[in-house]
């Protein structure tokens, strides 16, 4: 094709109208709307559909197509020309996940300028629903961790030495708010002082506020980190930790502190073992809980900004790898499947795992135990082998 643009339209653009005359009050309240707009979607999914758009703008110039408003045909045309792309092993460039995300992208460009969306023509959508069963294949989740791996990962962490048992502290946490706490490496990095609350009789409450599953902040949001009988498996004595080497003035009490409290004894103020690490005047705060840090082989620096969750990915894998795992099936997430799959095979019920992970669907708990936990609630185990 060639020439001027084609104009395969299902629906014309509305004919431009004349803008009314607004005063300065109105243009106020429009600057507010538009900036109400922005919140709608995550940042993320604002930037997977610019992406998704500029990519079908370059496929509609390419071909002299129309992409605004564009015919379910033209769409057709860009999800086959999508199927054929390979990479430079041969194998599909896109998934049929991001094939999907980039005809959301097209759609959500012509819905906001008030034309017809093409992405919901039946052509379209069948022919998506085909490339999915060509293609069908298993997906391939993370392995969980469960409890003995969790301890021998952090088992394995340089806990009573300077620089390193900062950097110690501050992961034995994250890794238990990702396995305690079922978190996603995007809630735990997320997380402030003041979305932690000590609690006498339960260990550590965690408000996770808006979160994936949770856009508009209005799913009950508490975590429970309870504590735990041993010092190694106590979640607040994490917490204790963290923060109070969070809080320490210089190298000398940073040393300290490191010196002073690992492993062994609890610092969290559980019942019969004397006063924690901190009160809750050391929670009052907006300041991210986990830190990025900063070490050498001499000094430890925590910085102000919050660990990013892709941070908390690698981490995970990095000490994995030093505790002598091999870290290719795993990812941060396997800490939320581990709580899943350990809590199952301690016998707790998919309702209390939907509670604890904040699920909304049992099917979607129930998925880790087919992978994972085969022989749980499995008539095979009863047929007196």
């Amino acid at each position: 094709m060639g020439g001027s643009p084609v104009r395969l339209a299902a629906v014309e653009a509305p004919d431009a109208v004349l803008e009314p005359e607004i005063n300065d009050e109105l243009r106020e309240l429009e600057a507010v709307s538009l900036d109400l707009e922005t919140h709608t979607l995550s940042a993320n999914t604002r930037r997977a559909y610019e992406s998704a758009w500029r990519s079908f703008e370059e496929f509609c110039d390419a071909h002299s197509l129309e992409p605004l408003p564009a015919h379910p045909e033209t769409v057709r045309w860009y999800v086959a020309w999508m199927s054929m792309q390979l990479d430079e092993h041969g194998l599909p460039r896109f998934s049929v996940a991001t094939i999907r995300q980039r005809l959301a992208g097209v759609a959500d460009r012509h819905l906001r300028d008030g034309v017809l969306d093409p992405t919901g023509h039946r052509g379209v959508s069948g022919l998506v629903r085909g490339l999915a069963k060509l293609r069908a294949v298993r997906p391939e989740r993370k392995r969980p961790l469960l409890l003995d791996d969790v301890l021998r990962i952090i088992g394995s962490m340089e806990h009573d030495v300077y620089p390193a048992g900062v950097s110690a502290a501050r992961d034995t946490l994250a890794i238990w708010l990702g396995f305690a706490g079922a978190l996603r490496r995007s809630e735990a990095a997320g997380l402030q002082l003041n979305s932690v609350a000590l609690h006498r009789l339960d260990g550590v409450h965690v408000h996770v506020g808006a979160s994936k599953a949770d856009q508009d902040n209005t799913l009950p949001d508490v975590v429970v980190l309870p504590y735990g009988e041993t010092p190694s498996t106590c979640a607040p004595c994490a917490v204790h930790r963290w923060v109070a080497l969070k809080n320490a003035v210089d190298r000398r009490q940073t040393m300290t502190l490191l010196f002073a409290y690992q492993l062994e004894e609890h610092v969290c103020g559980k019942a019969g073992t004397g006063p924690g690490l901190i009160s809750s005047a050391d929670l009052m705060s907006d300041a991210p809980l986990l830190r990025a840090t900063y070490r050498n082989r001499k000094s430890a620096r925590i910085h102000e900004q919050s660990v990013t969750g892709d941070a908390l990915h690698t981490m995970l894998l990095a000490r994995m790898a030093e505790a002598g795992m091999n870290p290719s099936a795993y990812g941060f997430h396997s800490l939320r499947a581990g709580h899943v799959t350990q809590a199952r095979r301690n016998g707790a019920s998919t309702e209390e795992i939907m509670r604890a992970g904040r699920w909304r669907k049992a099917e979607t708990v129930n998925v880790y135990d087919r992978e994972f936990n085969p022989a749980a609630r499995n008539s095979v185990m009863r047929l007196g082998l």
